[in-house]
């Protein structure tokens, strides 16, 4: 049955952005979270936890399944220096930069990279930072960025759990520097907390940050419940700590 004029006015327009790049982000010979050497040995299908294929997996069932008819498919250009500037100190974007470089290496706590990653990064945010955007352009209804490397545990200057740069952040910081919000909502579903989001966005109460994660599994001490936002910032702050399994 065709649908009326009427349904079809209401059909909202859901965004997929991504980019193959993002997936030729790298980390090194790693099997998990250990390097390869010494009593580690190199696995045939080793590598970090954080890979590229989980994401090609998904884009790939957007396609076979016919999902990507229904969507706006994209992509993004990288955002700029000034943007990443708003979130992450210069001093910690130029260390990054001359590292990617040079080939590689790691900065932070669990965030071993490859050469080019830095540009990779900045495209991973700028994903993010199109998605909103054209979300609150009215250009798009929803979107849904297929971003890596992922960004919610990078604090301003000290990288941690694979988190280069913190996308969110950026691109809640460009939005609000272009006028198009003043208030933010981030919603943060995942087996670890988003410690470096709640960090950049604690004291700032244009921002709401909810993050439900599973107690004490990453960081280890952070996402308390009592941790509800300081300054300015208290009670725009939520976090809901899960026990193993529940959520």
């Amino acid at each position: 049955m065709r649908r009326s004029a009427l349904a079809l006015s209401r059909h909202r327009r859901c965004g997929f952005l991504a980019d193959e790049l993002c997936m030729w982000h790298g980390g090194g010979n790693y099997v998990l979270t250990a390097p390869v050497g010494g009593l580690v040995q190199p696995s045939a299908a080793g590598g970090l936890p954080e890979s590229p294929e989980t994401k090609r997996r998904l884009r790939n069932l957007v396609e076979v399944s016919g999902l990507g008819k229904e969507l706006v498919l994209g992509g993004a250009n990288p955002v700029s220096r000034e943007e990443l500037a708003a979130v992450h100190p210069v001093s910690y974007l130029d260390e990054f930069k001359s590292l990617s470089d040079r080939g590689g290496g790691e900065l932070g706590l669990r965030t071993p990279f490859g050469p080019g990653s830095y540009e990779i990064a900045a495209l991973s945010a700028g994903l993010v930072t199109q998605g909103l955007r054209t979300v609150l352009c009215g250009d798009l209804d929803n979107a849904y960025a297929l971003s890596r490397p992922p960004g919610h545990h990078c604090l301003p200057e000290w990288p941690n759990g694979f988190c280069l740069l913190n996308n969110l952040a950026i691109a809640i910081k460009a939005a609000r520097a272009d006028g198009l919000a003043s208030r933010f909502a981030v919603i943060d579903w995942d087996v670890h907390h988003g410690n470096g989001t709640e960090h950049i966005f604690y004291e700032d109460p244009q921002v709401l940050t909810v993050s439900l994660h599973q107690e004490r599994n990453y960081p280890l001490d952070t996402g308390d419940l009592g941790d509800v936002g300081a300054a300015a910032g208290e009670g725009y702050n939520m976090n809901i700590p899960l026990p193993p399994g529940s959520g």
